[in-house]
């Protein structure tokens, strides 16, 4: 009795390649697709905790309190949920000592601004948070008669966000006045 075993053919070498290509480009596309197609979004999660326009002293880190998954436990954060619909956002921050930082990221996560404290510097960070459309927004200096003199303001342009103050934790000696700093910040609409 002879047993005959069925020959496997092989794709030509161009099948082959073209399989790999397409699978190629199918991994490229999911990719970048991917952030669109999550059930939620670090902007939406923080949006429903967060009240708007207003700085947020948020409570320490610990492995029941984080903002967001896999936060460290090394800082203490401040945030404001900016929304430019009823007019210009200020925010007024102070970065005064190394460590320190502040970010805007629009509702997609995109960074729109960040600002970082220097070495045995005190940064003031004064911004007001313009619409990005071509929405009336109240009128110039120039425009109201006044001088066009630089008010040390930074225009930034976004609709809706969220700011986040960042202060390192440097030991309890420093807790106090890390805290003091960070409830100092303010984010409202309005100018300044």
């Amino acid at each position: 009795m002879k047993i005959e075993i069925p020959r496997i053919a092989i794709p030509s070498g161009r099948l082959v390649l073209a399989a790999v290509f397409s699978i190629a480009i199918l991994h490229i596309l999911l990719t970048f697709a991917a952030p669109a197609m999550t059930a939620w979004t670090p902007y939406g999660r923080l949006a429903a905790k967060l009240p708007l326009n207003r700085m947020t002293l948020l409570p320490p880190i610990g492995p029941r309190a984080q903002p967001l998954p896999f936060v460290g436990s090394d800082f203490r954060l401040a945030m404001c949920r900016f929304d430019t619909e009823e007019g210009p956002v200020a925010l007024n921050a102070t970065l005064p000592a190394q460590g320190w930082t502040i970010s805007i990221y629009d509702a997609d996560g995109a960074t729109i601004y960040s600002a970082i404290a220097d070495p045995g510097r005190r940064v003031d960070v004064a911004l007001l948070i313009v619409p990005d459309d071509e929405r009336f927004a109240g009128l110039t200096p120039e425009a109201r008669g006044d001088s066009a003199v630089d008010s040390g303001v930074l225009r930034v342009a976004a609709t809706s966000g969220i700011a986040i103050l960042r202060a390192p934790d440097s030991g309890l000696a420093y807790r106090a006045r890390n805290e003091d700093e960070l409830k100092r910040a303010t984010c409202r609409v309005g100018r300044s």
